[in-house]
């Protein structure tokens, strides 16, 4: 028998919670079930259908300690009442012992649900309960770099290979490789000549967004931005050598790149990660709110809760205050989408979802820049002049005067 000064958890509370819990999601299970094989990150080896019966378990622990509980209409109480008893008792019951991420993982299980009665509308209470208790649940959010490394360790390297040695970045560094051949004279002032990037583009079928004031077939590289981006990657990766600045021949990571092997693939990775994740605009510097932001959508969508376009407006709203500035900002991140729609690495239409195959390159390519939490920093001006001052003031057309009177507005920033 427990001390009255035992302050382990009540068991009891989860014991015979079973049959309450089923009572209670009895029509929500199936579409619950559909919902999360859809839309959420399901280990497979665990499956939806073990998240339910996790679910159904805690449901009747809840309902047990907090009776009057409705769940489609769950206060902030009763999230409580589920973190501090329901859920630490369910996690003694079974014995485990890694007690922390179980605890983990059955919050995450009731957080899919809260989110499953959002967004097929069967959320009844109001929608800032519904945020508070998805706080809750939720705890400290994880690092991106974390978010993507688990999501990737999902693909198997069959998968992998299969999306990565299809991609553009992928085939666009075979035909420059394939054109430069043993060695290839170039302009001392460009990467290729004109001549060469007609015959590398003529080389493979594949749509490339190119700069919008280019008439016809574009002639230099740097009318491709694109395609630059990936030579430029090719010549920090060493698959390409440069040292000579009028003479482009094979890099030393040349040789057996495409083989699938560990060396190869890593390397692959980062080609396709830093294609996706650098932004073509800004190759001669800059700052690019969509490269900034962009990490922070594609880890959403790897997490299994893909942006749609009003949770896109929502992560720039902090930038509402400059007026057009907040807009222009949505537009630059909508625009790299489209064009990463274009490569086939994400969804045409949002909610924008990322193709599995290109996970592990994302999560390699993260991790290599820092995986930094806070991805957005002091994009909207925090401290000193905000990273995208220059790029928005240019892209709503504003003159010098004009640009030094926002500043002034700003307080100097």
């Amino acid at each position: 028998m427990a001390r009255d000064d035992d302050t382990s958890p009540d068991t009891s509370l989860v014991g015979d919670s079973y049959a309450a819990g089923e009572a209670a999601l009895r029509e929500l299970r199936e579409p619950l079930r559909a919902w999360l094989e859809q839309n959420a990150l399901v280990d497979e080896e665990v499956g939806a259908d073990a998240v339910v019966e996790a679910l159904t378990v805690a449901v009747g622990g809840l309902l047990t300690v907090r009776p009057g509980a409705v769940l489609t209409r769950l206060g902030p109480e009763d999230v409580e009442a589920l973190v501090e008893r329901v859920v630490p008792a369910m996690v003694a019951d079974t014995g485990t012992p890694d007690p922390e991420d179980m605890e983990e993982d059955l919050q995450a299980v009731f957080y899919q649900f809260l989110r499953f009665l959002g967004d097929t509308g069967r959320w009844t209470g109001s929608e800032g309960d519904l945020e508070t208790d998805l706080t809750l649940l939720a705890g400290e959010p994880p690092e991106i770099d974390a978010v993507m490394a688990e999501a990737a360790a999902e693909v198997d390297e069959a998968e992998e290979d299969a999306a990565v040695l299809a991609s553009f970045p992928v085939l666009a560094a075979r035909a420059v490789l394939e054109q430069v051949g043993e060695g290839l004279d170039v302009p001392d002032d460009e990467e290729l000549a004109a001549d060469d990037v007609t015959a590398v583009l003529a080389s493979f079928e594949h749509r490339i967004p190119i700069t919008a004031d280019v008439e016809g077939e574009p002639q230099r590289l740097e009318d491709v931005p694109w395609l630059r981006q990936v030579v430029l990657t090719m010549l920090e990766l060493d698959l390409l050598d440069g040292e000579d600045e009028t003479l482009l021949v094979p890099g030393a990571e040349a040789d057996g790149w495409l083989e699938p092997v560990p060396e190869a693939r890593e390397l692959r990775r980062h080609l396709v990660g830093r294609f996706v994740l650098d932004d073509p605009a800004t190759l001669d510097g800059g700052f690019s709110v969509a490269e900034a932001v962009l990490p922070t959508i594609l880890a959403s969508a790897m997490a299994g809760t893909p942006f749609d376009e009003a949770a896109l407006g929502e992560l720039v709203e902090n930038a509402a205050a400059l007026g057009p500035a907040a807009g222009v900002a949505v537009d630059e991140l909508r625009e790299r989408m489209s064009d990463l729609a274009v490569f086939g690495i994400v969804s045409e239409e949002p909610p924008w979802t990322v193709a599995r195959g290109y996970w592990p390159a994302l999560a390699a390519a993260v991790a290599a820049g820092g995986g930094e939490g806070d991805v957005l920093g002091d994009l909207f001006g925090q401290d000193g002049e905000p990273h995208w001052f220059e790029s928005v003031m240019g892209q709503l057309g504003m003159g010098g005067d004009q640009v030094q009177q926002i500043r002034n507005i700003l307080g100097g920033r």
